[in-house]
């Protein structure tokens, strides 16, 4: 059953229309007929099944709204050449991340002015892809002091990769209180310089991946999968221990 996006999703029963770009693609190029079904969903945690209906419009059937993960990983990554976050987006929403900042550092290439639309549209394919009812929050780029500063200020554990870093087990999460706030930050394929590095060593915990150096949207998608799975681990043992 194909999926498609809708920012207002209505209650059962509702005829309603898609935005012209999902309802071009259900209807002319999937030469989608009525009473066929589909999946709906908003980006807010609302999915909905619905079928087609006359008109290229599409009726509501159920509607229901999913509970976020009670774990958080938020992604903090320098851009990649050519300013290039496109490579990057669509698995880092597949695995789940929260929200995903821009990182402004000292060998990083020119961060954008203002967040492409594009960048929108990639969220929302991943979105109906993986099934995923939440769509990462996109910000603004932000300095290594102001993503700390952020973090330390919402109370989220701060990790960085670090190519001789600690090894995490899921005992590190077993204590830690629902929801958790997790941080990753991925510098740029030159690397923090030493201010940054410093900064990172104060107030996060740096962490391996493995013994050779990744490009750096696979770093992301690594450390975001590593923290994702780890944390997971560490609250199966606190359930277990309570």
């Amino acid at each position: 059953m194909h999926c498609f996006f809708l920012k207002n999703i209505p209650e059962p029963g509702t005829v309603t229309q898609l935005e012209k770009r999902e309802r071009d693609h259900l209807f002319k190029t999937l030469r989608c007929r009525p009473g066929e079904l589909l999946k709906l969903c908003d980006g807010n945690g609302v999915t909905a099944t619905a079928e087609a209906a006359a008109d290229h419009t599409v009726r509501i059937l159920t509607r229901g709204v999913a509970e976020r993960d009670r774990i958080e990983v938020h992604l903090f990554a320098a851009l990649p050449k050519n300013a290039k976050l496109d490579a990057l987006l669509k698995p880092a929403t597949e695995a789940g991340v929260t929200s995903i900042t821009p990182l402004k550092c000292r060998y990083s290439v020119a961060e954008k002015s203002s967040i492409p639309e594009r960048w929108y549209t990639l969220l929302e394919e991943a979105c109906k892809q993986s099934g995923n009812p939440f769509m990462p929050q996109l910000n603004e780029a932000v300095s290594v002091s102001e993503a700390l500063g952020y973090c330390q200020a919402n109370n989220f554990q701060v990790f960085f990769g670090a190519q001789h870093g600690d090894y995490l087990m899921p005992q590190d999460f077993a204590d830690a209180p629902a929801p958790q706030k997790l941080a990753y930050m991925v510098g740029p394929e030159g690397g923090f310089d030493e201010n940054e590095l410093q900064m990172l060593e104060n107030a996060a915990r740096g962490i391996t991946l493995g013994k050779y150096i990744f490009r750096l949207e696979n770093a992301a998608l690594a450390g975001i999968s590593y923290l994702y799975t780890t944390a997971r681990a560490g609250a199966v043992l606190r359930e277990k221990n309570l």
